[in-house]
């Protein structure tokens, strides 16, 4: 759980000389503000700015914990009120200007958790063109529309960068404010914008050119918290079984649900071409979940019930992974490549048996690639009971029980879901449910 912390540069530590103290790692904290803390037991925390999500990033620190100078101790609780003293932390001139980012001067008013928190969500998902006649237009064909920026070309497809952020909520935001403020918008705004799996093989008017279908993506990043981006260095089996079993999670959990809202033929011809099972990767040790269609993006409280059970699978995973020590074994290693077709043990993997996603690689690659999936009672009270046995489905209750309830709607309520996103997301037309 994280908590405030008083951090104060300290010149004692600059000047330490021990061949045993590497100071810059270290957060010096006297008894009774680790009692006051609930520190007492603990190590090591995370150290990070309470400002914007772009400092949760890069400006966050994993310290040790060590006691602190006496020195330091008296100097500051002669001049700091008793609340703020036993709350108070000492680090090197170097990590406070690191963390604070140099601005701040005496002290800094900055986040403190011993475990995984504020885990960052981001994406990049992507939405079509239509001239009049319902032809594609391609994106990159729009006079000034560059490959650029928040709201920018992607080949044929117009695609959405908005800035990563703690919560789900904000996400959205982020991107109401690029498609309703960007001055890209104007190069745009005699198109229709639609939100789309996979354009074209399917009775759809396709571009005019070589190519006849258009996969449509609808990628979600996931940052790597620190703790675990550290133990990767003492791993590489536990990284890439990590980023594994994390896709194998998100493909059952999310990507397999919203299989229903593409419809088959359209998810069937998108992963031809992208995003089928076993596709993943990873950039600046982060996953760039790829899976997932375009589809999200139609209406923003679709996008908010994905995103915010995106993030309930998210912060359990990382959860459980912490609590079992980071432990390689329970992620699966990642010498054998478990997303191949011929992987059947995922029974044994800790982190995807405690969560019950344990149906063999061959069985995942049939049901994404190949629609072979039934949505019956069966399979809603299947997945009900996963995604309710989440460690973080009590915080993300209300996106998962939305999640569950359009899967359980039939296919010709779904197909009623309006994804012209000028009139979703800038005219504020209501959602089905």
């Amino acid at each position: 759980m994280k908590q405030k912390l008083i951090l104060v540069p300290s010149t004692r530590m600059d000047t330490n000389q021990k061949s045993d103290r590497y100071e810059d790692k270290l957060v010096r904290i006297g008894s009774k503000a680790r009692s006051n803390l609930g520190l007492s037991n603990e190590k090591s925390v995370e150290l990070w700015p309470s400002t914007s999500t772009k400092d949760r990033i890069n400006r966050s620190r994993t310290l040790s914990i060590y006691k602190a100078f006496s020195a330091d101790l008296k100097k500051s609780k002669e001049g700091m009120p008793a609340e703020q003293f036993n709350r108070i932390g000492f680090v090197t001139t170097n990590t406070f200007n690191y963390i604070c980012g140099g601005g701040a001067e005496g002290y800094g008013d900055i986040w403190l958790s011993p475990n995984i928190d504020d885990t960052v969500i981001g994406g990049d998902p992507e939405f079509i063109l239509l001239n009049a006649d319902d032809s594609v237009k391609y994106a990159g064909a729009v006079n000034g529309f560059g490959s650029s920026g928040e709201l920018a070309s992607d080949g044929p497809l117009a695609e959405l960068r908005p800035d990563p952020t703690i919560t789900a909520d904000d996400f959205v935001e982020n991107i109401r404010s690029i498609l309703k403020k960007h001055p890209n918008t104007s190069l745009i705004s005699k198109y229709k914008w639609l939100a789309s799996c996979c354009w074209g093989g399917s009775g759809k008017t396709p571009y005019n050119g070589d190519r006849q279908e258009w996969p449509v993506g609808g990628h979600i990043h996931i940052g790597t918290p620190l703790k675990i981006a550290e133990a990767f260095a003492d791993s590489n089996y536990f990284k890439r079984g990590f980023y594994m079993s994390l896709c194998r999670i998100l493909d059952e959990l999310l990507a397999v649900p919203l299989m229903k809202l593409d419809g088959k033929d359209e998810s069937i011809a998108r992963r031809s071409h992208y995003g089928s099972f076993g596709s993943y990767r990873t950039d600046h040790d982060r996953l760039e979940y790829r899976t997932l269609s375009g589809i999200w993006i139609a209406h923003p409280m679709l996008a908010l019930t994905v995103l915010g059970t995106a993030k309930a699978i998210i912060d359990s995973f990382f959860k459980m992974v912490e609590s079992n020590n980071f432990d390689e074994k329970y992620v699966g290693r990642g010498e054998t490549n478990m997303l191949d077709h011929n992987f059947k043990s995922w029974d044994k993997v800790g982190v995807t048996k405690d969560i019950g996603t344990t149906k063999s690689s061959s069985e995942m690659a049939s049901i994404l690639n190949n629609y072979e999936i039934k949505y019956n009672k069966s399979y809603i009270t299947e997945l009900t009971k996963k995604l309710r046995g989440l460690i973080a489905y009590d915080q993300y209750a209300g996106h998962i029980d939305t999640l569950i309830e359009l899967v359980s709607m039939p296919y010709k309520d779904l197909n009623t879901i309006n994804k012209n996103i000028k009139e979703t997301w800038i005219e504020g037309e209501e959602f089905i449910i």
